[in-house]
């Protein structure tokens, strides 16, 4: 239980943290389409990927309550591309080579395949869009 809430706290600040990465983003470029609160969430998301890995690694704190509070909680909601990152270094650093094929089969083309589905889904039902 200490977990969960330690997961969902961090996920409060992640998810507050990128709201506030939107309205940043807006105010510094106005409507960009490329320039968006997301690339801002997820380079600053990356970035602190980065820090938490490399407490991992030294202090080998993985799957401890502080890293699911860093890592599950504040970094998946703050953006989900820097606990992809994370993940895909971890495996990388563990030299399981099959898992990060696997794994980034699994990220990038089966998670594409489903938004796709997602999409056919809601034109079967809905119509159009």
């Amino acid at each position: 239980m200490q977990n969960l809430l330690l997961i969902a706290a961090g996920g409060a600040i992640g998810a507050s943290l990128r709201f506030l990465a939107g309205v940043l983003a807006q105010k510094l470029t106005g409507k960009s389409n490329v320039l968006t609160g997301t690339v801002f969430a997820n380079v600053a998301g990356c970035l602190f990927s980065g820090f938490v890995l490399g407490l991992a690694f030294d202090a080998a704190i993985v799957n401890t309550p502080e890293f699911l509070f860093f890592s599950v909680g504040l970094l998946g909601s703050l953006s989900t591309f820097s606990t992809f990152i994370l993940e895909l270094l971890l495996l990388a650093k563990n030299k399981t080579y099959s898992q990060l094929a696997a794994y980034l089969f699994l990220q990038l083309i089966v998670v594409l395949m489903f938004t796709a589905a997602g999409l056919l889904v809601y034109k079967l039902l809905v119509g159009s869009f």
